[in-house]
């Protein structure tokens, strides 16, 4: 699995459609061990979002490893963490950071660093890939600040980035 191969089923997925039989073999194969292998060091420098925007230095990396849990979220359904480990392991890691960032800082819980890391969580939460907590509530905390400007959406952020991960999110929405 390669970059670029993660980089073409995100944008699939974010274009609405649904991951070949293939696609999933592949992935349950490739992931792991990608996840496994996955660094500052040997990702690209410059991460090219679904939108077309790029991200850099850790964002990109947080945007990175939010691509993979939803890629594995998304192959493997609702309880994808029992597919692998390092599907949980990389959950877990992930969700820490984020609420560490909630216990050090004012931002509403699900809120992340910055716009561009809070909104690669937001499918997340709306696909409930963290069990531990409650995601419909940190998903709402993300769409209240980004629709009201507040928090880290209140200086400038990716727009075409924010369509987007709005639009992914809308799909896992319950009825």
């Amino acid at each position: 699995m390669t970059f670029d191969d993660l980089s073409q089923w995100i944008t699939q997925l974010g274009a609405g459609e649904k991951l070949t039989a293939a696609a999933k073999r592949r992935i349950a194969t490739e992931l792991p061990e990608f996840i496994r292998d996955l660094k500052s060091s040997s990702a690209p420098p410059r991460l090219r979002l679904p939108t077309g925007e790029s991200l850099s230095n850790a964002t990109r990396m947080t945007a990175l490893r939010c691509q993979c849990l939803l890629l594995a979220r998304s192959a493997f359904g609702v309880n994808y963490v029992k597919a692998n480990q390092e599907y949980d392991r990389l959950a877990k890691d992930v969700l820490f950071w984020v609420m560490r960032h909630a216990f050090n800082s004012g931002d509403p819980k699900g809120i992340f660093c910055c716009p561009p890391c809070s909104l690669s969580l937001l499918p997340l939460y709306a696909a409930s890939c963290f069990r531990w907590v409650d995601c419909e509530e940190l998903a709402g905390n993300v769409r209240k600040a980004l629709n009201g400007g507040t928090s880290v959406f209140a200086r400038a952020y990716p727009k075409a980035y924010a369509q987007w991960a709005v639009g992914l999110a809308s799909r896992f929405r319950r009825p």
